[in-house]
């Protein structure tokens, strides 16, 4: 066990190298379970009685998720603190990997495992909503401010971030691709199993990475240098230029991206069925995954050979025109008002390819950029402060969050889909009491669905929260990183230059 050992140099140890981005699958498989099918699991179990009716209790969760989301954002910055200024011999990281880990594991099973009706029920999801966010906010953190601190080799580090990046599509594809397969007609129980065994992989994968990867060695000198108060932390962030731009840009992608799959669920329902199109969101879910990490797996070649710039251009473009084509194919069994075929399904797949492919290298080269923020924070001013700079990456993560959920809340209200979702919800809740068997409940929710007068308005507000505002929130993450981010190849590699030479800090002048 290597639990309290370290290492020197900028190579990264082997079993460093193959066990920390591979125990990401863990990670990420808890987090598309929680981000993406909690609502889903809440929206199809959670029924109304005498003293709370569905869409009250549905407005209440939502304000309780935007509230905390962005409450755990303005609270990464603390959380980076406690990071930053810890100097355990476990290491810096481990410790709150490891204390994250278990908190997070426990209150996921506890939310998709316990439900009662009355607004007891909301209190209780309130509490333990809390706790999951912050004990995986101490979870991610650490994991990912581990990241850039194993190693500033450029080339090195451009390994390992698309390692890590491969193997979080990995577990994303596994937990997004397997569950709207076996949820339909039974989701309380298999909400509740699915939950305990994904929690228990998460848990295993991140004592893996306690007790068998190593931190890099850090000298007592650079110890003491990093120790600082949170009043300077938010100082250095803000003084940061380039980290604010990426926060930005971050902010601005990670919500449209996230769009997609928030709404995809419930478009690909309205589209094709409930249980057909539980089925064929796992065929939309495999093109993501494939697309993502084939692209990822590519990113360290492709980097090589283009520019940043010219890597920037062209997977934007090519990211609009998927979404152009989807948004098009979209719209016509809306206008002719037919029940979309599995030629529609074919050309969705189509243009996923082209958005989740591009999407795969942008993404991994957003990664690399605000990674390079810690050496143009070094360079500038002389501390490196992973923990400060990587916090910005979750703060933006869970205030984009906070924006999605408010606006799938307001496409789902405004498309009348709670409508059918409550319906679907009260035989789901039957079956699980015994009183209807999965096809009669499956059977129930199309009937519900394609009966429902708000059928094609649903489905043309979903259509244009999936494609429209991701186009236009992409424009501007794509605008700001033109014009504002200037750590380019040759920019970087002089900033490593100088760094090695000593020549930081604020006597030295230097800006880009």
């Amino acid at each position: 066990m290597k639990i309290n050992t370290t290492f020197s140099g900028n190579k990264v140890p082997r079993t460093t190298k193959i066990l920390y981005p591979l125990c990401g699958v863990g990670r990420d498989m808890l987090y598309t379970l929680f981000s993406l099918f909690l609502l889903v699991y809440i929206t199809y179990t959670m029924t109304g009685d005498a003293t709370s009716s569905y869409e009250h209790k549905m407005l209440a969760i939502t304000i309780i998720l935007v509230v905390y989301r962005i409450w755990d954002g303005i609270n990464d910055p603390m959380i980076g603190a406690l990071i930053e200024n810890t100097n355990m011999k476990m290491g810096k990281y481990k410790p709150w990997i490891l204390y994250g880990a278990i908190g997070s594991a426990i209150s996921t099973v506890l939310l998709f495992s316990i439900s009662f009706d009355g607004w007891w029920y909301i209190v209780f999801f309130g509490v333990v909503y809390l706790v999951w966010e912050l004990t995986f906010t101490m979870n991610d953190i650490a994991y990912w401010s581990m990241l850039p601190s194993l190693t500033s080799d450029a080339v090195e580090r451009v390994k390992l971030s698309t390692a890590v990046t491969v193997a979080a599509s990995v577990g994303a594809f596994i937990a997004g691709g397997v569950i709207p397969l076996i949820y339909p007609g039974r989701a309380k129980a298999a909400f509740m199993w699915m939950s305990i065994g994904i929690s228990a992989i998460y848990l295993l994968m991140q004592l893996v990475i306690v007790f068998f990867t190593q931190e890099k060695e850090r000298p007592k000198e650079v110890v003491e240098k990093e120790q600082m108060k949170l009043k300077e932390m938010f100082k250095i962030a803000f003084k940061n230029k380039q980290l604010m731009v990426m926060l930005g840009v971050i902010l601005l992608y990670y919500t449209g991206s996230a769009l997609l799959n928030a709404v995809g669920l419930n478009f690909f329902i309205f589209s094709f069925g409930y249980e057909v199109g539980n089925q064929y969101m796992f065929f939309f879910t495999v093109v993501y995954a494939l697309g993502t990490i084939i692209a990822q797996a590519l990113f360290p070649l492709i980097e090589r050979r283009m520019s940043w710039e010219k890597l920037i251009n062209l997977t934007f473009v090519v990211m609009i025109a998927g979404y152009v084509v989807f948004f098009v194919v979209g719209l016509i069994p809306i206008i002719q008002q037919n029940r979309a075929t599995v030629v529609y399904l074919i050309i969705y797949l189509i243009s996923a390819v082209f958005i989740f492919s591009s999407q795969g290298l942008f993404y991994s080269a957003l990664l690399i950029f605000i990674a390079n923020t810690i050496e143009y924070n070094e360079w500038k001013t002389g501390v490196r402060s992973e923990s400060v700079v990587f916090a910005a990456r979750p703060f933006a993560a869970k205030l984009s969050s906070s924006i999605q959920l408010l606006v799938t809340y307001v496409i789902l209200l405004g498309g009348g889909v709670y409508g059918v979702t409550q319906k679907i919800s009260s035989m789901e809740r039957d079956a699980g009491l015994g009183l209807l068997t999965d096809a009669q409940v499956i059977e129930g929710a199309d009937a519900a669905i394609f009966e429902s007068a708000s059928l094609y308005s649903g489905q043309l507000a979903m259509l244009i929260g999936m494609t429209v505002i991701p186009i236009i929130l992409y424009i501007g993450a794509y605008v700001l990183l033109k014009r504002k981010f200037k750590i380019n190849k040759p920019a970087y590699e002089r900033m490593v230059k100088d760094i090695e030479a000593g020549k930081v800090g604020p006597e030295y002048g230097n800006e880009l």
